[in-house]
């Protein structure tokens, strides 16, 4: 059990880290620029440079797959907080009730 919520703190932690992170204006000026600078240079690619194309497509794809992974974090951390919450409000009788059954 001490595992579990040991587990529950670390999850809670890394997402409060990512929302705080997310946030951030200075990243979402970053991942704006980026993403901006993605599409300009997809843009302004020759229709011939095939394999251009698809990088900077992967690159893009690369880049929203980040944000979604953090968005993952902060969902999956208030998640485990309200867990953690659950469990401190809980009585030592009715822990003591669910360990028996």
């Amino acid at each position: 059990m001490s595992d579990q919520i040991d587990s529950q703190r670390k999850e809670a932690l890394r997402g409060g880290d990512a929302a705080r992170v997310l946030e951030s204006p200075a990243f979402n000026a970053a991942m704006q620029m980026l993403k901006d600078d993605i599409v300009t240079k997809w843009a302004e690619a020759p229709v011939r440079d095939v394999e251009g194309q698809r990088l900077l497509l992967q690159l893009h794809k690369l880049a929203n797959k980040f944000e979604g992974l953090l968005t993952g974090m902060v969902e999956t951390g208030k998640l485990a907080q309200i867990k953690l919450d659950a469990e401190r409000d809980e009585s030592v009788a009715r822990k003591l009730f669910r360990r028996v059954i």
